[in-house]
């Protein structure tokens, strides 16, 4: 329970349970909606390699977050869905089960990107779990099959997916363990188009499991530990519908192609700063249609957009050598590139001190560190832009503005001019903006440069196609630039 002081506490309490945000510690959940986690390292368990990742958090309103630990809150069957899609980088995650409940009804696996928040893994199409409480697997049906042991507190619930299949483009395998070890034979499954996405379930009051991360394993068991960190291998933090070849630099790509959102993409693990300020890539196949694009993009860029057309984010197209910035129209910029060019990108610095190269370097300047004390202000706000007589949305405004049969309420008002409250909020904290200037590159010639702003975080270099047979080569320490 909230603990109540005043009436104006009273008010505010009785307005967030009634947008359905439950306040936990340090994190906020919205029912029925997602929330931002926040900068998460992701570690191999037994291993002890660490992956740097950024992820969001999808959950149930019968299920509540913190941090790393999901629990079921009561009511129907809920799940907690990371919305980031397993890809072949970070293919396998686990999860320990801290408290079975009353009934153990816990399931893991993984699922099309829209898939319900009220059905298990496995019950629904395009989805394949397995669950603790009878061990059996769940392949797109509410009827399980004979498939493995049971689990309890203190055991380990894992699932993969094996992108290197004989199955085809359109297919992988989804195996899961127990333990560490693989239970039953892997399960083949088509590949939604938007990729899948890792899955708990939680059925049964009392159910807690901790999260323990994503890292790289083989269907067999084994678990391939990731190359050194200055090797091309480790290049890349996030990805997908993509496969990395060779030494890892060269990406082909893997998606269906039929799709303007069947996106593959690849993000380097390294920002843009005064040391790492530029990068390269060779085009070596155009295959259908020569859609591929290099750019600059938040580390929380959608992974079935282009580069560019979305917020935070830029991106030069090969195809018809447009710029996009933060849009999905372009504007005329350069020529077209094709199989034999390379197409580079890169930031212009100005002379600045010791404090201006530490904030590239960081990236957030503080900002997640205010973001809950921001978010409860709002709150509040909002409370009294109603209740002050000075308030242009006071009763006597809304008086003078509309007969009182025609007055819309309140609340309907208050989140009519919500994202405006919160943008203003927004600005007050962040102050100035960043901008920098983003250039590109075709055969080590400028093209052109535009100016852009710097996303919390800072701007990390991606890569894109969008047809079957293309390919790349990028190159992160290129001898121009």
């Amino acid at each position: 329970a909230i603990p109540v002081t005043s009436s104006k506490t009273a008010r505010s309490a009785r307005a967030r349970r009634a947008q359905g945000i439950v306040k936990t510690g340090r994190q906020k959940i919205l029912a029925a909606s997602f929330f931002f986690q926040g900068e998460r390292i992701l570690s191999m368990a037994e291993e002890g390699v660490k992956l740097q990742t950024k992820g969001r958090v999808q959950c149930a309103v019968s299920t509540e977050v913190d941090g790393d630990i999901f629990s079921f809150r009561g009511g129907s069957t809920g799940i907690v869905k990371i919305l980031e899609p397993v890809s072949p980088l970070l293919n396998y995650f686990e999860y320990l089960i801290l408290d079975r409940g009353r009934e153990a009804s816990i399931g893991i696996g993984v699922g099309e990107r829209n898939y319900p928040t009220g059905r298990m893994p496995g019950w629904n199409r395009n989805s394949c779990g397995y669950h603790a409480d009878d061990g059996k697997l769940y392949h797109e049906n509410g009827m399980g099959r004979a498939f493995g042991p049971t689990c309890t507190n203190g055991d380990r619930m894992g699932c993969g997916v094996d992108f290197d299949t004989d199955c085809g483009p359109d297919h992988v395998n989804i195996f899961f363990t127990k333990n560490g070890r693989q239970v039953g034979e892997p399960v083949r499954m088509k590949k939604p188009i938007y990729g899948l996405y890792p899955l708990i379930g939680l059925h049964s009051r009392g159910e807690r499991v901790h999260y323990l991360g994503h890292w790289q394993r083989t269907a067999d068991g084994s678990t391939e530990p990731m190359e050194q960190d200055n090797s091309p291998g480790s290049a890349w933090l996030r990805c997908n519908q993509v496969r990395f070849l060779d030494d890892g630099l060269t990406v082909e790509y893997a998606g269906h192609g039929g799709d303007v959102q069947d996106i593959g993409i690849a993000q380097a693990r390294f920002p843009i700063d005064r040391t790492n300020h530029y990068f390269e890539m060779e085009i070596l196949g155009t295959g259908t249609h020569g859609a591929l694009a290099i750019g600059l993009a938040k580390t929380t860029y959608p992974l079935h957009r282009h580069p560019g057309w979305n917020a935070g984010a830029v991106g030069y197209h090969a195809d018809d050598g447009k710029l996009f910035v933060e849009k999905g129209h372009g504007d005329p910029f350069g020529p077209t590139c094709t199989e034999g060019d390379t197409m580079g990108c890169g930031i212009q610095f100005s002379p600045c001190g010791a404090e201006e190269a530490e904030r590239w370097s960081s990236g957030s300047e503080g900002e997640d560190e205010d973001e809950e004390e921001e978010e409860e202000e709002y709150f509040e706000d909002e409370e009294d832009l109603f209740s002050s007589p000075d308030s242009d949305y006071s009763d006597d405004f809304l008086g003078d503005m509309l007969p009182r049969g025609l007055r819309p309420p309140r609340r309907a008002l208050l989140r009519a001019m919500r994202p405006a409250l919160r943008q203003q909020k927004s600005r007050e904290r962040a102050g100035p903006e960043r901008t920098c200037t983003v250039y590109f590159t075709k055969n080590g010639e400028k093209i052109g440069e535009t100016e852009c702003k710097v996303p919390s975080g800072g701007f990390y270099p991606v890569v894109a196609m969008l047809s079957r047979g293309e390919k790349l080569r990028a190159n992160f320490q290129p001898l121009s630039g």
